[in-house]
Parts: structure tokens; C-alpha cells; sequence
């Protein structure tokens, strides 16, 4: 038997190569992993639809964990564990925004939002290939009806800086009401307490009952860390920042190089 039974891996700047695209070898790497009975756990501040997307492209099958952890799903899309912002905290955060330089969309179980359609709407279109509904985003209550709840807001700016101190201020003003941080030197990422990519782990690892140590996390950036935490084995990419590096066990070729899929063969 294996030593590792599940793999969570993180999206951009890991799955995804440089051009933004999973290349073959990556894919029969993952087709490998799989054949040797070790499940693939997509784990992204992205939608559930569009990691839905990447595994019908991978012909994957297994859990999700989407929204950076806010909602975790099994590999029959049914919700293993879900943290969504609060009505009035969404609201209170709305007008926040709206009084910043900020862009941003709102995201729920179903949908994702944005006020008018802009270089950010592109971006994000070319990338998940899921157009957003422009609307306004103040008239939140309005637009969620039904089941679908508000799970992330991402805001941006072409500026780090001005990330870098909107990130502080938010934080600070919500402090103990929202999960404030960066998956993204420009993107701040605005969600309900407690939820970090180490939820949806935990998640997976409760639900399918699985020990910490037979579960890798693979991951670039600072929203990884909570998932490396959570973890028999954490693998950071070498591009990833060096305080990021610091929280791995391993450290895993660039994206730029093939990273993912030659760890991955290392296993089979």
C-alpha cells in the first residue's frame, strides 16, 4: 500500500503552468497518482464550477475545496463542509469597498459578481471561462435568492502597495468579524472566520477518514501555509515567496519547470 493516500493541490502557480494551462506531462502525472489509488483534492480560492472545469480537463474525479476553504465538496459535489459570510457582514464589507479604489466581485455557491464590466472581468473570465453577472453589488439581498450564499469577495488593484496597506486597514477594521489576506500580490481576499485552505483539508480527512500523515499539499503562495499545516507532507514550489518555502518539507521544481508533475512522478 502507498504511504500517501490523498493529494491537495493548490491551482495557480502550481497546477497551472506558466501560459495559465495544465500541460500533458502534468496530466498523465496526476493519471498516475490516481491508477496508484491515491486521491487528487483540488484546493483554490476559485469556484467550485470552475474547478469543476479543471478536473473534467484532468478526467479527475475526488473532493474539492473551493473559495480558499469556505466550501468543501466530495467527488460527488455534495457539501462535505461549508463557511459562508454572513448576510450583514457581506453588506458591511460591500460598503467598505465601495468607498476604496478597490474593484472586486462578490462570489457565492452559484454565481460570481461584479459591479461594471472591466480589465479585472476579462482577466477573470479568460481565466475560469465563467462570465461573471454585472449588477450592483450593494443590493446584495436582492441578488441572492434561494440557497445561493455569498462565500468570498476578492478585491484588486494594478498597485501592490496600495494592496499591501488596503489588506492592513481591512483587516484591522474587521478584525474578528472576516478572514482578511492576499492569495495574490494584488488580490485581497475577504472571507467568513476560520476558513483557510486547512479547513477543506481537514474536511477531506475527516469525511474519508485519512491521518494527516498519508495526506501531501502541495502549494505557492501564503494562502497554502494553512494547508501545509494540516499535513503529513507539505511540498512548496520553488516559486513560491521564500517565507512560503519555510513552512514545506520539500521543496518541488517551479511551475515554469514542470514542478508539479516531476513530484508527482517521484511518487509512482
Amino acid at each position: 500500500m502507498h504511504p500517501y493516500s490523498l493529494i491537495c493541490c493548490d491551482i495557480d502557480g502550481t497546477l497551472l503552468g506558466g501560459d495559465h494551462t495544465i500541460s500533458g506531462r502534468t496530466t498523465r502525472a496526476i493519471q498516475a497518482v490516481v491508477q496508484r489509488g491515491i486521491a487528487v483534492a483540488l484546493v483554490s480560492g476559485r469556484s467550485p464550477q470552475s474547478l469543476a472545469l479543471l478536473q473534467k480537463e484532468l478526467s479527475l474525479t475526488g473532493p474539492l475545496g473551493a473559495f480558499n476553504g469556505a466550501l468543501s465538496l466530495d467527488e460527488g459535489k455534495n457539501i462535505i463542509d461549508e463557511r459562508p459570510i454572513d448576510y450583514r457582514s457581506a453588506l458591511r464589507a460591500l460598503d467598505e469597498l465601495g468607498h476604496t479604489e478597490l474593484e472586486f466581485f462578490l462570489y457565492t455557491n452559484r454565481n460570481w459578481y461584479v459591479q461594471k464590466h472591466n480589465r479585472w472581468h476579462d482577466s477573470e473570465v479568460a481565466l475560469t471561462g465563467i462570465p461573471g453577472t454585472i449588477a450592483p453589488l450593494h443590493e446584495l439581498e436582492s441578488l441572492l435568492a434561494g440557497d445561493e450564499k455569498p462565500f468570498k469577495l476578492l478585491a484588486m488593484h494594478r498597485e501592490r502597495s496600495y494592496i499591501t496597506d488596503m489588506t492592513a486597514y481591512l483587516a484591522q477594521h474587521f478584525a474578528g468579524r472576516l478572514n482578511i489576506f492576499n492569495s495574490h500580490p494584488l488580490f485581497i481576499e475577504i472571507m467568513a472566520p476560520d476558513v483557510d485552505k486547512g479547513r477543506s483539508v481537514r474536511a477531506f480527512e475527516e469525511h474519508y477518514h485519512v491521518t494527516r500523515d498519508r495526506v501531501i499539499a502541495i502549494g505557492d503562495y501564503y494562502n497554502d501555509i494553512p494547508m501545509f499545516q494540516a499535513v503529513g507532507l507539505a511540498v512548496a514550489m520553488s516559486n513560491a515567496p521564500p517565507a512560503v518555502q519555510a513552512h514545506a518539507h520539500q521543496i518541488a521544481p517551479a511551475n515554469t519547470e514542470e514542478g508539479l508533475a516531476r513530484f508527482l512522478e517521484s511518487l509512482v
